[in-house]
């Protein structure tokens, strides 16, 4: 069939678009044919059989195009039945609610049971559902039973570094700017219930500036806008109205080039309440939350200071 109509279409574009068909179905799509069956079509003797490849023409040894035998291509077939029923066979839990994890559950479990973890790789169609649900969770709308069956899974959610590498620069410039029309400012809260990607992205910006790690444009855009580059949301907590000063100070000497070292030597205070976190650290005294803050504390080892 796939030889007669090539045959007779006079398109160079429909013929090459047959090639690529029968290509991608495993099929030979043979120009004229050998005298080898009574019912081949008999071909001039000092031709030799041809496959087609792209509209072009090709002796059927060419290392460029070796047909997949109708064995093998029907073993591909059955396989891939096989595995769709698999998937098919799949039971979704019944407390699950959100429309992607009943598309994507199936292949997580089979990838789970395939490479030990149900965490796709981003280019497929499941790669891309998972990238979804972990926006998804990020914004806290995911049900807890649903979190708690995917960690259990070990599938892998985002960090706040993860939000900042996955998330569209511009994309999230205009949310932030949307947000400084609304309450006149960028001091946006690092949980910020409405939008927690937001929120994330932010407390990012601002620790990949501090560390010089931010491109060199996206600087660029920030500053245009008047960006805020450190924090000053008041918190109730003594450590942290004592660390915004640490960190604003330390901070400013850090991008005047002052070598830190020197200016905690001539800060026996500001090196007294660095000492003091360290200490309540290792006794297990200090929260995760604040042992993250201390990390942010640019040109100091806080955890070896002494």
């Amino acid at each position: 069939f796939m030889h007669s109509l090539y045959r007779i279409i006079p398109s160079n574009e429909m013929k090459r678009t047959i090639s690529l068909f029968a290509t991608l179905l495993a099929i030979p799509v043979v120009s004229f044919t050998t005298n080898t069956h009574p019912t081949d079509v008999s071909v001039p003797p000092h031709r030799a059989p041809t496959f087609l490849d792209g509209g072009h023409e090709l002796p059927v040894g060419s290392r460029r195009f070796q047909p997949t035998s109708t064995k093998t291509f029907l073993s591909k077939i059955h396989n891939e039945g096989d595995e769709d029923e698999k998937l098919e066979s799949i039971e979704i839990p019944s407390f699950i609610k959100s429309p992607v994890i009943s598309q994507v559950y199936p292949a997580l479990v089979s990838h789970k049971e395939k490479y030990g973890n149900p965490n796709i790789p981003l280019g497929s169609t499941d790669g891309k559902r998972c990238k979804t649900l972990r926006r998804l969770h990020f914004q806290n709308k995911l049900s807890d039973d649903e979190v708690a069956l995917l960690t259990d899974m070990g599938f892998r959610f985002h960090s706040f570094e993860d939000v900042y590498y996955e998330c569209d620069f511009d994309e999230m410039l205009g949310k932030l700017m949307d947000y400084r029309a609304e309450f006149d400012t960028f001091q946006i809260p690092k949980k910020y219930e409405p939008d927690p990607e937001l929120g994330a992205w932010v407390t990012m910006l601002r620790r990949l500036y501090r560390t010089r790690d931010l491109p060199a444009n996206q600087i660029e855009k920030l500053n245009e806008v008047g960006f805020e580059w450190v924090s000053t949301r008041k918190c109730g907590s003594s450590f942290m109205s004592r660390y915004r000063e640490v960190l604003s100070k330390l901070s400013e000497a850090a991008e005047a080039g002052v070598d830190i070292s020197k200016l905690l030597i001539e800060d026996e205070e500001l090196k007294k309440w660095i000492i003091g976190q360290r200490v309540a650290y290792e006794n297990g005294n200090l929260s995760e939350s604040r042992v993250q803050c201390m990390d942010e504390i640019p040109g100091v080892n806080w955890r070896g200071i002494d």
